[in-house]
């Protein structure tokens, strides 16, 4: 039977070291001045629970409970502190074994019993039954008799007298000699030798049971296993770690604050594996600690004074919420050893409580634990009503939208509901005065949202960009200079495109000027007739030069009038409108928006700056060239002049030669033809080359894309996943509808160098653009009629893979391009992960009923340490009707809904009522009460209406522990 502890299991701080003044080589004061001291270091080191613990003796516990209330003194002995906490007493008996560690050492034993054993039961049915060693002495026990013998030896030089009349002597004189045995006795290592079940026989025939007693070994400090080194030279067992072995295996728990004895104790390090810990120990386990004060100064300071490690334990402050340390013997599970609390929540990220006013349906108020709260009970019973109403007394119009009410039918409609009821905070605030945020997860929610795959792989994306904030960054910058390029290919293409249709042109330009060597023929012929003309009309030499060079500059000066002539009607405007270009705008790849804002504001004032200013320079570039031009023209027309005027009479002589005339313009038009056609050929090479780098350009950035892409995919391979343990998460790229929309523009029927089997080659595009682009303007890549060969090119060449996330656990996949391997019970699980990691912060997380969407390999393998580790990092309020949910999950609370019945009554006949208390809350059922909670214990209620709930208590007892 023990005390209801409301909200459970909480941390509190433990000691069970502690001294009184009837243990040996104390600095004590008096009695009184003692306890006025322990209660004032109790407040001090804020200290719930205290082990009294005195060598051989049960006494100082004996005195203390004068101090204690007198209705619990024999179930639950306390005493009331200024602080208005309880300090709660534990009987512990510290006992040695023989000398016999490296330092010469008894190791210290410590049996520490349940409040309910009686202290007088305790000495007879144990302490007395215990064979101590002194001299040869075989048969002497630890009490009052054979105690003062021993004492009086040791006054008298050894000299043991079994005969000794103790009536002679004072109570005082008693006093002193059982100290002075105290100080030299200890218990056989026979037991040890012939095998720890000795000692179990001793505390067995005592009459006092299994499960009201447990046997803490001191692994460190004085009387410590540490002084048994578990290894030899050769790294095998040695003779001390056997022996270290064999007082381990009586042990339930240990004296230590060292992380080595701990890890060692939990088969934590490397060189002995739980496997061997659990063969040579028979179970784990775990490590408290304490102050083992002598003096009042030190009470309850860890170490006698000299740290600060606090023994932290999760339980009532009771002997069956000791007892849960051997069931969960983690470090931080059910004890730590810490200098402050573990598990520390904000205040207000925490549910203390829910209270309900005008209704006598439901009980004022229910108070949380911050940690794992499980509600049970039958059906119909309230325990579905009592999170919806926490959870719409958080967040109203979400809640609104899940659920229609707190029940089944259209009188529990949230628009029907008039009972009050609001939330308190951890921090003492209501909702209304500090807002906060819940995860609510209705019943079936997770198997209604996992259904659709899809969906769930939408939710992928944004948690894994919450958990892995640098590849967010790195994603998208990657996908704006993806689309960077896929923007600068289209460019290329375009000019690809044009400078083929320029050298289309230039081609044609070509054939009409004709062959170079027979324009060079043509002249070569002309000039040999002018040669006979010259001779014929007996021309020199001299004039005939010079009239070609006359003839030549005027035709070259004529030429350029004509072209200035229409640049100038192309600059017509240029006169009426100083401004000829309005707008320049510059674009940056990849775009601004991949900066910081503060960065891009400051650019985009430099480029407005320089836009501007290049403007002004263009158009004053515009206006000085149409006056450069326009001045040449006016030049080259009074050369025409000059040179007409010059040479009048050469000119007229000449030009009265008709036939003479005629072969000289005819030359000077072969000359320009052969210029022309080298002027055109050239063009033609620099346009070729100009083709070329748009190809190499194009292959290049074709090149960055897929680097980009498959950087991302290494990227997210090597990125530290480690906070969302169980997850792996991947990333895949691949074509889907874009390919195919691209394909049909594209005439695949026809076999060509790009189309295989009836598919387009990507790759092969992809490796040779040029190719692609040549045979696609050339029509050798035929295209369905009525898409447009520039566009297609740009669609196929900026095709894109299509990046898509995926997510491994277990070994099952969701997301990517392949259908889920996942059962729907792991998708339910994936996706309650997916909701947990997406949410902003640690908020409560409120679930109702997940076993209903999830199948008991997923509830046991994944769900169970799921909840372990989450309920660490924030509140979790949970319905279940699942015993290894709420049990094997270790839950810190359990309410217990009722409805009331003829068959299940509340008090005062309230519709809905709750029990709340914590696991360790046991009680036997109590036929004659009226009021179905308070008839047992929470540990009673839970067997009786979980699925396997007496099980699932057996399960998690003897989890770690098979002696």
């Amino acid at each position: 039977m023990s005390k209801s502890f409301t909200k459970g299991s909480e941390w509190r701080k433990w000691d069970l070291h502690v001294h009184t003044p009837f243990s040996y080589e104390n600095h004590f004061s008096d009695w009184v001045t003692y306890i006025d001291k322990l209660k004032e270091q109790a407040v001090v080191h804020d200290i719930e629970v205290a082990g009294i613990n005195d060598y051989f003796s049960i006494d100082g516990y004996e005195k203390l409970l004068e101090g204690c209330e007198e209705k619990t003194k024999k179930i639950t002995p306390r005493i009331k502190l200024s602080n208005d906490k309880w300090l709660y007493l534990f009987p512990l008996v510290e006992l040695r074994l023989e000398n016999f560690t490296s330092d010469n050492e008894s190791v210290n034993i410590h049996v520490v019993f349940s409040p309910d054993i009686l202290p007088s039961t305790i000495q007879s049915s144990f302490l007395e039954k215990l064979t101590i060693n002194y001299q040869s002495l075989k048969n002497l026990n630890c009490k009052a008799d054979d105690l003062i013998k021993i004492g009086h030896a040791e006054e008298n030089n050894g000299r043991f007298e079994a005969n000794l009349d103790l009536s002679y002597l004072s109570d005082q004189d008693k006093k002193r000699l059982i100290n002075k045995a105290l100080k030299v006795i200890s218990f056989s290592i026979s037991i040890f030798e012939d095998g720890i079940e000795k000692f179990k026989k001793i505390l067995d025939k005592s009459g006092i049971s299994k499960d009201k007693y447990l046997i803490i070994i001191a692994n460190k400090g004085t009387g410590g296993l540490d002084a048994f080194h578990w290894h030899d030279k050769l790294k095998d067992l040695s003779r001390a770690g056997n022996i270290r072995q064999n007082i381990l295996n009586l042990s339930d728990v240990c004296f230590s604050n060292d992380d080595n004895d701990i890890q060692f104790l939990l088969g934590e390090k490397d060189d002995t594996s739980k496997e061997e810990i659990l063969n040579r120990f028979r179970s784990f386990n775990p490590c408290i600690w304490g102050s083992d004060a002598h003096t009042e100064e030190n009470l309850f300071h860890p170490s006698n004074g000299n740290t600060n490690d606090y023994t932290w334990i999760k339980a009532d402050p009771t002997f069956e919420g000791l007892k849960q340390i051997i069931y969960e013997p983690e470090s931080g599970e059910r004890v730590k050893i810490s200098p402050v609390e573990p598990d520390q929540k904000d205040g207000y990220k925490v549910i203390s409580k829910i209270r309900f006013s005008n209704t006598s349906d439901f009980p004022k108020e229910i108070e949380f634990n911050k940690n794992l709260c499980s509600i049970i009970g039958s059906r119909s019973s309230g325990k579905s009503a009592l999170l919806a109403y926490v959870a719409h007394s958080v967040d109203k119009g979400p809640v609104e939208k899940m659920i229609d009410g707190p029940g089944e039918g259209a009188d529990y409609h949230w628009d029907k509901i008039d009972i009050d009821h609001s939330i308190e905070w951890g921090n003492g605030q209501s909702n209304d005065e500090s807002p906060g945020k819940i995860v609510y997860i209705p019943q079936n929610y997770l198997f209604k949202e996992s259904k659709d795959s899809n969906e769930i792989k939408e939710k992928i994306k944004p948690v894994l960009f919450k958990v892995l904030p640098d590849f967010e960054v790195k994603y998208t910058q990657a996908e704006k200079k993806i689309g960077g390029h896929n923007q600068q290919i289209s460019e290329q293409v375009d000019d690809w495109f044009d400078l083929s249709d320029s050298i289309k042109l230039i081609d044609e330009q070509l054939k009409e000027l004709g062959v170079n060597n027979s324009i060079k023929k043509e002249k070569e012929d002309i000039e040999s007739k002018i040669q006979l003309l010259k001779e014929k009309y007996q021309l020199s030499d001299e004039d005939l030069k010079k009239y070609q060079e006359i003839s030549a500059s005027l035709s070259q000066h004529a030429g350029r009038i004509d072209v200035i002539n229409t640049e100038l009607s192309q600059l017509s405007d240029v006169s009426k409108k100083w401004d000829f270009f309005s707008e320049l705008k510059i674009t940056l790849t990849p775009a601004l928006t991949s900066l910081p804002k503060e960065l891009q504001d400051a650019i985009r004032k430099s480029l407005e700056e320089t836009e501007d200013g290049i403007l002004k320079e263009v158009n004053k570039q515009v206006v000085d060239y149409k006056n450069s031009i326009e001045k040449e023209k006016v030049g080259a027309e009074g050369t025409i002049s000059d040179i007409k005027e010059k040479n009048k009479e050469l000119i007229e002589k000449y030009q009265k030669n008709v036939e003479l005339k005629g072969c000289v313009n005819k030359l000077n038009e072969y000359d320009e033809t052969i210029k022309k056609i080298y002027e055109t050929a050239t063009e033609k090479k620099n346009s070729k080359g100009k083709l070329e780098k748009c190809e190499e350009f194009i292959k290049g950035r074709i090149d960055k894309r897929k680097s980009l892409i498959k950087e991302l995919a290494t990227n997210i391979e090597n990125a530290d996943q480690s906070s969302i343990e169980g997850i792996k998460f991947g990333l895949e790229y691949g074509f889907v509808e874009n390919l195919e929309e691209v394909t049909q523009k594209i005439n695949i029927k026809e076999t060509s160098n790009f189309i295989e089997s009836g598919k387009l080659n990507i790759d092969k595009i992809r490796k040779k653009p040029g190719a692609f682009l040549s045979d696609l303007y050339s029509g050798e890549q035929k295209i369905i009629k009525g898409n447009e060969k520039k566009q297609v090119a740009r669609d196929v060449l900026s095709l894109t893979e299509k990046i898509l996330f995926n997510a491994e656990m277990e070994g099952d996949k969701i997301g990517g391009f392949s259908e889920p391997t996942m059962t729907p019970g792991k998708r339910a699980l994936f996706l309650l992960k997916l909701i947990l990691f997406e949410s902003e912060d640690t908020w409560p997380l409120l679930i109702d009923q997940p076993e209903d969407d999830l199948d008991s390999r997923s509830i046991y393998d994944d769900i169970v340490p799921f909840l372990k580790k989450k309920k660490k990092e924030r509140q979790i309020i949970m319905v279940s009707h699942d015993a290894n949910l709420v049990i094997g999950s270790d839950s810190e609370q359990i309410i217990v809904a009722n409805r009331h019945g003829t068959d299940r009554k509340n008090a005062d006949e309230r519709q809905f009522n709750y029990l709340t208390g914590s696991l360790e809350y046991s009680r036997t059922k109590d036929e004659d009460c009226n009021d179905t909670l308070k008839a047992q214990g929470v540990c009673e209620h839970a067997c009786e209406i979980l699925d396997g709930g007496r099980t699932a208590f057996e399960q998690r007892k003897n989890k770690y522990n098979i002696k």
